[in-house]
């Protein structure tokens, strides 16, 4: 088995811009540390024998993260965008560049409450095929979301009590397989840095018509994503709780 851990850490953190001015989110101080030195620690505590594979792919800001990690002697690989690829984008550009037979997505600004040693054997229990983590949030009023079919989960437009937590499993060969059903630019980082006319996300554009295997968690799980003012507020205290409790 071969599993490479990816931590999209590219965006450009426009909401949070008034707190962070031009330090990259995923660099965010909090509660005396920064937020990627709780996520290493949380991404430790799963206990996956991934031998030190972690990717973050970074966009703005990327020399700064880069320089951080090595002052911090950080066992991880740093892969950057010539420009704004979207999430889709993004884990094909780091796909293209460092190969693993299995990637497990997470988002370089959310930390929630889950096994994932758990996860990932029931995705290799399911033959593999593309595993998103969803929570069921009964009291979403926001469109987006994924709806079960009768050949599996989908994302749809319309409203959804199934979110989307920014994590996935997605094996090279389906990955390799869902860009070249989207689109005709070859399976290579020059080509999608290059040739890429627009932002192309997992949601929509890879997980909209093809459908993948979901795990649904509960609605009152722990969940915090630090992009908008008020959950970076909260985070001060609540991530540094959070992950010191393993």
């Amino acid at each position: 088995m071969s599993l490479s851990i990816v931590v999209l850490a590219g965006g450009k953190g426009t909401r949070i811009k008034p707190i962070l001015g031009n330090t990259p989110k995923i660099l965010a101080p909090i509660g005396g540390k920064t937020f990627l030195d709780w996520l290493l620690k949380w991404i430790d505590n799963w206990k996956l024998d991934t031998n030190n594979k972690i990717i973050l792919s970074t966009g703005i800001g990327h020399q700064e993260v880069e320089n951080y990690c090595k002052k911090n002697n950080y066992k991880v690989i740093c892969i950057d965008e010539i420009k704004p690829l979207g999430t889709f984008g993004a884990i094909a550009n780091v796909a293209s560049k460092f190969y693993s037979e299995d990637y497990l997505v997470i988002n370089g600004d959310t930390i929630f409450d889950a096994n994932f040693k758990n996860l990932y054997e029931k995705y290799y229990e399911n033959t593999k095929k593309p595993t998103i983590i969803l929570k069921k949030s009964i009291k979403n009023k926001r469109y987006g979301g994924y709806k079960k079919t009768a050949q599996g989960w989908v994302f749809t437009k319309e409203k959804s009590q199934f979110i989307s937590l920014g994590a996935f499993f997605i094996s090279y060969e389906n990955l390799k397989k869902r860009w070249a059903q989207k689109t005709n630019i070859p399976f290579d980082a020059i080509s999608i840095n290059k040739k890429i006319e627009r932002e192309m996300f997992i949601d929509s554009d890879c997980f909209g018509e093809n459908p993948i295997s979901a795990v649904t968690l509960k609605d009152d799980i722990y969940f915090l994503d630090i992009g908008i003012p008020s959950s970076y507020s909260k985070s001060q205290n609540c991530i540094p709780l959070f992950i010191n409790k393993y």
